[in-house]
This record gives structure tokens, sequence and C-alpha cells, in this order.
């Protein structure tokens, strides 16, 4: 949706497409405690040759969900109206299922209540400060500038806990503190290094003029910038873990350098920029996902 959107702007794709992939989203969206929601349900997919759905939503998409509403609003004003009241049914509900209210941050989905383990887990890539800044706008509830302070302060107590400036995929948080999760906490082996979460901060931190994200940016970039080659994900001292290339990480950093040019890692520009002279790779949905958001949204 978020991709449609972009490229909407730019006459590469039409309101139809858009709405196409909108009633997808609101085919799916996910019931909690017998209550439909305006989540959606993280994954589709088939078996024994059915389509079926998984339950339970995830933060993130539901936050490029929210933000895609917004840019199509701009993109095709006509529908506005519906589109912003679809944005404002979902900020509300992420607020009132994807949020604790004890840590101020956002949870990684509505399957994590209370009574959960990973109550004060917080998915790195769940910290969108611009898209915070344009649901407060949108929906005029100013709990999403808290959401976007107390979640950019967790981000800066993990950048400052390396000389690398790298966060981790997960971190325990506190109201006032973070720390990175041990292996397999939740996903994998690779929960507490920079990984395959971690790897779009540089492109959600980008366009954003908060301080803090500007910080935690600058000091990733620079020490992405001193090394030979990115290579994909790294512990956070900065070791490398594949030693090979993956648009998943490179398009965020290239998408970084181009926005925040005279930083002290241009360098990264043309070294980053080769991922385009590929071809998509038809089996890496996640890193095809990111080299073409990345490419809609252009470069200067």
């Amino acid at each position: 949706m978020m991709i449609t959107a972009v490229a909407g702007q730019r006459g590469w794709a039409s309101q139809k497409e858009f709405d196409r992939l909108l009633n997808y989203y609101l085919s799916e969206r996910d019931v909690v405690n017998n209550k439909q929601t305006a989540l959606m349900k993280w994954r589709q997919y088939q078996k024994d040759g059915q389509w079926v759905s998984d339950a339970n939503s995830a933060t993130d998409g539901d936050l490029y969900i929210a933000d895609s509403l917004a840019l199509a609003a701009k993109t095709w004003p006509k529908r506005a109206a519906y589109y912003h009241r679809l944005e404002k049914a979902l900020a509300n509900d992420i607020l009132a299922y994807e949020y604790n209210p004890t840590t101020k941050v956002l949870t990684t989905g509505d399957w994590v209540d209370a009574k959960s383990r990973y109550y004060k887990l917080m998915r790195t890539s769940d910290v969108m400060p611009t898209v915070f800044n344009q649901l407060a706008k949108d929906t005029g509830n100013q709990q999403w500038v808290s959401v976007k302070n107390q979640m950019l302060d967790r981000l800066v107590d993990l950048s400052n806990q390396h000389k690398t400036g790298l966060v981790p995929d997960f971190a325990w948080v506190t109201a006032d503190s973070a720390k990175p999760v041990g292996a397999n906490t939740i996903a994998s082996k690779y929960d507490g290094d920079y990984w395959f979460n971690a790897c779009r901060v540089p492109y959600l931190l980008a366009t954003s003029k908060d301080p803090r994200a500007k910080k935690v940016l600058n000091k990733m970039m620079k020490f992405f910038a001193k090394q030979y080659e990115v290579f994909s994900g790294y512990t956070l001292k900065g070791k490398p873990i594949l030693k090979r290339k993956n648009a998943g990480f490179s398009a965020p950093i290239f998408y970084a350098v181009n926005h925040n040019r005279n930083q002290g890692y241009d360098n990264l520009f043309n070294s980053e920029m080769s991922i385009y002279a590929q071809r998509l790779n038809q089996n890496d949905y996640y890193g095809a996902t990111l080299m073409t958001l990345v490419a809609v949204e252009g470069w200067k």
C-alpha cells in the first residue's frame, strides 16, 4: 500500500490500484476478544492449496498501513475523507491494542497483552518518528507525540550503549531505560543484533527532523561509512554476521545517506546504490520490497 501510494504521487500508480490493496487489508482485519478491529492480520499464505490467514497483528505493518492512508489522502484528495476515517480508526486501535501504558511504548502486536512475557518488548523498527507526527496531526491525538518521544528516547539509550551506534532488532524497555534482548528471545538467535528488523532503522529515521533521530542515525551511518563493505547483519560491537550484501540492509542505508548529505558518510551513496544495478530477487520479498520503496520515493 505504501509503495502504491508513493507511486501514485508520481503518476505511476492509480487510485484503483491502491483501493484494491486497501480492500485486501479491509478483508483481513484482526479480531480481538470477539471484537472486529482495524488492525491487520499479519500473514496470509497458501496451505494445502487453500489461502489461510494467521491471526494477530504486527505493529510495524499497521503503522505502514496508517501512513499509506495518510499519503493516499494527499494523492487522491477526492477520497481523502474516507482514507482519513480509516487512518484514524487504525491509529486508535494501535493505541488500544498495541500499546503498553506503563512503558509508553508500542508493543509488537495485538497478541501481546499485560499478561504476556513480551509486554515490555520493543521492536526498534517500530520507531517511526515521522509517522507518529503524521498520526498526531491527522487524528488530533497528542498521545502520538508522547509515543514518539518515549520510543526515540529508548532508541537513544540503545545507541549510546555501543561505539558503533548500532541498535538491536528487539529490546527490553522500562519507562526510562532500554537494553538489548538475548538470543532467541522472540524470533531468532540474532534478536539482540542489528539484523532483519533493525536494518530498517536508517530508513525510518532518515527524514526526521528530531535531534534524537538525527543523533542515532548519524552515529550508525558513520560506523557503516568506515566499513570496507556493508554486510548483512552485525553484532552491536560491529562484527559482521553474514559477509554478503542484501538489499534489506543496503536500501535503507542508501535512502538515509541520500537524504542526509554532508554528514560524514557520503561515500555510502555509491557503494549502496550498487544494489540497483541488480535485478530484484524474486525469492526475497523483504529486500525487494525495501528496494522498491526506496526507488519509488526517489533520490536526489
